[in-house]
């Protein structure tokens, strides 16, 4: 906001002193460097008197009086360039649509507002959203944007729609060429804020229904193919702008699992529910099962993917599962967590059925047992003994095996390798220059080659070797092969190394 002077026109119904407004800004910035390209700010081409939203007239206007509530006169939202570098701007506040020139910022036309360029013959808009280029030339232009019609306190139409207008510049004429709506029964729906047209390729259209929390799709003739709602209005839930993409994705988490056995017997059996949240190309579940954390593993089935959550069921019981991911060839994904099956104790299974357990609930006061009442819980009962196996929470994907056991093959031969070269040419610096190896180096000279090779060359093998390390130890393989011996360097290879007259110390 900045401060402006509103006492030009009465109409503002600001008076005696400076008001605070906001205007409409947009820049275009260099994204490698920041450097701003251009930049275009509405006082400077609109004055305020063009604005159809007047200080304190809505709960968005701002009264103009204060800088934090200045008169949003102006209100861009949304902002389209062309290949000749000219801009198309949508101002909700003025009603209003502007072709920007890239070059200098000044309005080479203008659809609707105060001072408009063409005269609309089939429709008129209000308070619009989301105005996008559909195409040009010399003598037309065609654009598409969401009407609202309204802005709840006025409006300009019973209904928003999604429009598509042609321009006629010889003529300066602004026609409506194509219409959608909102399926309701009443005929249509009328959205005081927010919303978006999207043009398809297929020729028909997306429309986000903005202050209602719907969404809708038609095909070119204008039938509707698609029409949800997220939410009711009375809940307050809105969509600003919605959109149809193709989405692919694989979540970097794993996948999460429960599995259930009322009984922990064949009597109740087992049940397994398996989701992935965010991946989108998931088929199918295969189950596995055994009776440690670490396997052996036996499949146990396999169930097609039938929307978020797949529940899987076995006849058997089993104390550890795990799933694996499988896209449409059948090629595994990912795999889950390894879940220790939950067996309902016994004071919990009268609350429990075959598919899982109700929800608790408060002690009565009369009921309330005191904390210093000692209570015996047999320790099969107890958290360590029903959680998960700290050790082994995850099992591995086949990528990730096949990649840490090529990390963990090529970097113990670099490490031999460099160990060896290094040692050598160390001890010789060692034996050509005895005068710069510290008392403890010439003790052992030739026969500790990490310390006599350390100094200068060591150190970008060793801060690499380290990453590779880290990077192994994370891994199921890596854990199996190194254990804790993997740590025994550790200190050592986290050390900082600098050049002193005596030799090479490390510095903690």
């Amino acid at each position: 906001p900045r401060q402006y002077d509103l006492t030009t026109n009465p109409r503002f119904n600001v008076r005696h002193g400076m008001g605070w407004i906001v205007e409409g800004v947009f820049q275009e910035v260099e994204i490698e460097t920041g450097r701003v390209l251009f930049e275009w700010r509405s006082l400077d081409h609109v004055d305020p008197e063009e604005s159809w939203t007047m200080p304190s007239s809505t709960d968005t206007s701002g009264d103009g009086l204060h800088e934090q509530s200045p008169w949003d006169y102006f209100h861009l939202n949304s902002i389209d360039k062309n290949v000749d570098g000219d801009y198309l701007l949508s101002a909700r506040h003025v009603s209003a649509m502007y072709k920007i020139s890239g070059l200098d910022g000044h309005i080479m036309w203008q659809l609707g507002g105060a001072k408009p360029t063409f005269e609309q013959t089939n429709f008129n808009f209000s308070y619009q959203h989301h105005a996008r280029w559909v195409s040009e030339n010399a003598t037309h232009t065609v654009m598409s944007f969401y009407d609202n019609a309204s802005n709840t306190f006025n409006k300009t139409g019973d209904f928003s729609h999604g429009w598509i207008i042609e321009l006629d510049h010889m003529n300066n004429i602004a026609t409506m060429i194509k219409e959608w709506g909102a399926p309701e029964p009443e005929g249509g729906l009328l959205s005081g804020s927010q919303g978006n047209l999207q043009l398809l390729s297929n020729g028909g259209a997306h429309i986000g229904w903005g202050e209602h929390a719907y969404f809708s799709e038609h095909d070119e003739n204008g039938t509707t193919v698609l029409y949800a709602k997220v939410a009711d209005r009375l809940s307050n839930v809105m969509i600003y702008r919605s959109g149809k993409y193709n989405w692919t994705a694989q979540p970097l988490t794993k996948p999460a699992m429960w599995a259930f056995s009322r009984l922990g017997s064949e009597e109740s059996g087992m049940h397994v529910w398996v989701s992935w949240n965010g991946a989108t190309e998931v088929r199918a579940w295969n189950f596995f099962a055994g009776n440690s954390s670490t396997g052996p593993w036996e499949y146990i089935g396999n169930a097609t993917k039938p929307g978020f959550e797949t529940e899987f069921t076995s006849g058997a019981v089993w104390p550890w599962t795990y799933a694996e991911a499988l896209d449409f060839s059948g090629a595994v994904l990912e795999r889950s967590v390894i879940q220790r099956t939950f067996v309902p104790s016994p004071s919990l299974l009268p609350f429990c059925n075959d598919r899982g357990c109700d929800l608790s609930e408060k002690t009565p006061e009369d009921l309330i047992v005191a904390y210093e009442t000692s209570w015996p819980v047999d320790a099969k009962w107890l958290s360590p003994n029903r959680g998960f196996d700290t050790s082994h929470y995850y099992q591995d994907s086949p990528l990730n095996l096949i990649r840490h056991t090529w990390v963990f093959t090529f970097a113990w031969i670099v490490l031999g390798l460099a160990f060896l070269s290094g040692g050598v040419w160390g001890g010789m610096r060692a034996l050509r220059h005895p005068k710069r190896t510290s008392p403890l180096r010439k003790d052992v000279q030739l026969g500790n080659y990490a310390e006599a090779w350390r100094p200068s060359r060591g150190r970008n093998v060793i801060e690499t070797l380290q990453g590779w390390k880290e990077e192994l130890e994370k891994s199921e393989l890596g854990g199996r092969f190194l254990g804790r011996y993997s740590r025994v360097g550790e200190r050592e290879m986290e050390g900082q190394w600098s050049e002193a007259s005596s030799g090479s110390s490390r510095v903690p």
